[in-house]
């Protein structure tokens, strides 16, 4: 299983980025082969229309699985049409990848936001 989750940081022990779209790292935890790689989120700043980009390159890295908090039309549209399981989850991406194993993840059936919303950090 392959999994990409959105994060504020490159490691494991970070915290779930809200954002999916415009968080500032994404995580790729490949389960099977145990290797975890991050990268820069450098479309972040894009004032819109990101969606559809970040959509297709997580799709394109055969990814199975999506843990964020929030994600928008765009990218959920893709994932869905590549059969990728978005989950909803929040604080530390270790914690959240342990209750996605045990099943205890919420797994969503629609965008979380409206197209072109402005993000609002949740409390």
């Amino acid at each position: 299983m392959k999994i990409a989750i959105s994060a504020t940081g490159s490691g494991l022990d970070s915290n779930i980025d809200a954002k999916f779209e415009r968080c500032r790292f994404f995580l790729i935890l490949d389960i099977e082969k145990n290797i975890l790689l991050s990268f820069v989120n450098r479309t972040k700043d894009r004032p819109r229309e990101i969606g559809y980009t970040i959509g297709q390159l997580i799709a394109n890295e055969g990814i199975d699985t999506v843990i964020t908090l929030d994600i928008g039309p765009s990218s959920f549209v893709i994932f869905k049409r590549h059969k990728i399981k978005v989950y909803q989850a929040q604080g530390v991406i270790e914690d959240a990848v342990r209750s996605l194993k045990e099943g205890k993840l919420k797994e969503l059936t629609k965008a979380t936001v409206p197209k072109y919303s402005v993000w609002k950090k949740k409390k």
